[in-house]
C-alpha cells in the first residue's frame, strides 16, 4: 500500500464529509423515500375521507404518506368504512368535522365525546399553543366525577354511563369529587345550549369546537406560488418545498428564466 500524502488525504478527506453532509440531508426528511427527485411526486397526493373532507393539502398528510409530506402534528387518519377522519393533538384523538384551508381552520370535537355524552377519558382538552389556537367564540363545560350525593343538593347526575357525573357551564373545581374533566364548546347565535340536567348536551358537545393553525402559511403559500409542493423538514422543524427540476428541495422553486447554477441552493432547509 503507497503512503498517502497530504494532498490525496486532504481530498479523501473532503470526499468523505461531502458523502456524509448528503447523508445527513436525505435523512433529515423521515421515512419514504430517500431520492429528493421524488419528494415532488410522493407529496402530490391530497387526503380525502367521504364527502366532508376532502382535497386536503399541507400542513395535514394523510396516515399512509411519508412523513416529510406533512407536519408531525397535522396527520389524519380516515376510517374508510365510516368515512370518519380522526387527528391526533397532545394525546388525545379528535373527530375532524370540517376543514377549511382558505381560512386555516378547523372544527373538531373529542371522538370519547362522540362515542357518549361524558367524556371517557379523565383527561382536560387542550392544545398545543405554538401551532393552534380558538379560532371562534366558545365556552367551557366542566363534568365533575365521583361526587357525593351530598355535594351537589337539587341537581340530578346527567345520563351517560357513569353514576354521580354533573356537568356544569364554566370552569370547576373538582372540590369533593374524585375528578373534573373540562371540553370546550361552539357558541352560536343561540349561545352554548345544553342544560345542567343533560338536556340536548350530547347534540351541543358533538358541534365541537373550531381552532386555528398558525404554521406553514407564508413559506407554503410562496411554495405554491413557485409551482412547488409543500413538505417538512424533521431536522430544521419547519416547511420547505420541494421542486419538480433541480434544486428539488428549496425555499420556493425557480421559475424557468432563474433556473441557473448561481440560483440553486444547497440545502433549501429553510422558510
Amino acid at each position: 500500500m503507497f503512503p498517502m500524502n497530504s494532498q490525496s488525504f486532504s481530498c479523501f478527506s473532503f470526499l468523505h464529509l461531502l458523502f456524509t453532509v448528503n447523508v445527513l440531508f436525505l435523512l433529515q426528511f423521515d421515512g419514504g423515500s430517500s431520492n429528493p427527485e421524488q419528494f415532488y411526486r410522493t407529496c402530490g397526493d391530497t387526503f380525502s375521507c367521504g364527502n366532508a373532507i376532502t382535497g386536503i393539502r399541507y400542513p395535514f398528510r394523510g396516515s399512509n404518506s411519508p412523513p416529510y409530506c406533512g407536519h408531525p402534528s397535522f396527520v389524519l387518519t380516515c376510517d374508510d368504512q365510516n368515512n370518519v377522519t380522526t387527528i391526533d393533538i397532545m394525546n388525545m384523538t379528535y373527530r375532524v368535522l370540517n376543514i377549511s384551508q382558505t381560512t386555516q381552520t378547523m372544527r373538531i370535537v373529542r371522538e370519547d365525546i362522540m362515542e357518549g355524552t361524558c367524556p371517557q377519558q379523565m383527561v382536560n382538552t387542550t392544545l398545543d399553543y405554538s401551532i393552534f389556537d380558538y379560532a371562534s367564540m366558545y365556552t367551557n363545560f366542566t363534568f365533575l366525577y365521583g361526587c357525593p350525593e351530598s355535594t351537589l343538593p337539587g341537581l340530578s347526575p346527567i345520563s351517560c354511563g357513569n353514576n354521580g357525573v354533573y356537568m356544569f357551564p364554566g370552569i370547576q373545581s373538582p372540590g369533593s369529587c374524585n375528578a373534573s374533566v373540562m371540553v370546550p364548546v361552539l357558541v352560536t347565535g343561540g349561545g352554548a345550549g345544553g342544560s345542567a340536567n343533560g338536556t340536548g348536551l350530547d347534540q351541543v358537545l358533538q358541534r365541537g369546537f373550531e381552532i386555528r393553525w398558525k404554521i406553514g402559511g407564508k413559506a407554503c403559500s410562496d411554495c405554491v406560488k413557485s409551482k412547488g409542493r409543500c413538505g417538512y423538514n424533521f431536522d430544521g422543524n419547519q416547511t420547505t418545498c420541494f421542486c419538480p427540476d433541480p434544486p428539488y428541495v428549496s425555499d420556493t422553486c425557480p421559475m424557468a428564466s432563474e433556473a441557473s447554477p448561481g440560483n440553486a441552493q444547497s440545502s433549501g432547509m429553510y422558510m
